[in-house]
């Protein structure tokens, strides 16, 4: 199993790095391993369409160093989260920019990122703001210039990834061309945020058992 994750945090590093959203030494991305408190993390790269096996560090939950510790936060905050990218693609700086956070706007994003946070750059990332920004299933948290993206897997926290990017790209030239900007109805998120917690509650229970999640294959 080790050697298949690694495989996969690998190209998934290279699959963001090519659209250019992981692109820079603060950037991060991280798979759990299942049955441990354990995690595989590549992080500081200088150019991460290079990235491979050798990159990766397994690391203890009870990192102290600044990086690793947060990802460890949330690894231990949310037992259904097996992946985390933290990136800076370029509508998120723009969203970031802007000041606003990304309302709900699309189905697909109420559906899978769920209620998404907003820290101002200059807070700092603590682990009771952690805990505030993902108790209620969100997985994605914008702070300062940076998308903290979270996913059940590998491929998830890449479709996740994109999809924020995606709607910050609309939201934001929604914005700039003054357009009509319609929310999706409460009634409607409710029933994708539940839907949405019972994924991840059948996620968390496949890591207890030292279990890779299915991956969600219907909308």
């Amino acid at each position: 199993m080790q050697t298949q994750l690694e495989e996969q945090l690998v190209e998934g590093c290279r699959r963001l790095a090519r659209k250019e959203f992981l692109n820079n030494s603060a950037d991060s991305f991280s798979l759990r391993i299942p049955g441990q408190a354990q995690m595989m993390l590549i992080s500081g790269s200088e150019d991460w369409r290079q990235a491979e096996p050798a990159d990766i560090r397994v690391i203890h939950f009870s990192a102290k160093d600044d990086l690793s510790m947060l990802h460890a936060w949330i690894y231990q905050e949310r037992s259904d989260v097996g992946a985390i990218a933290i990136t800076c693609p370029k509508w998120v700086r723009l969203l970031a920019n802007s000041g606003s956070p990304l309302p709900p706007i699309f189905d697909e994003q109420v559906r899978h990122i769920g209620s998404s946070g907003f820290l101002k750059s200059d807070e700092p990332m603590r682990e009771e703001c952690v805990r505030q920004m993902f108790r209620r299933g969100g997985n994605a948290v914008l702070f300062g210039e940076r998308l903290l993206c979270l996913g059940m897997t590998c491929d998830r926290v890449l479709f996740n990834t994109e999809l924020y990017e995606k709607c910050a790209q609309a939201y934001v030239i929604a914005r700039v061309c003054k357009g009509r900007i319609s929310h999706i109805p409460f009634w409607v998120r409710m029933i994708a945020n539940r839907r949405l917690l019972k994924d991840e509650a059948t996620a968390a229970a496949s890591y207890r058992d030292g279990r890779v999640p299915q991956e969600i294959t219907a909308y």
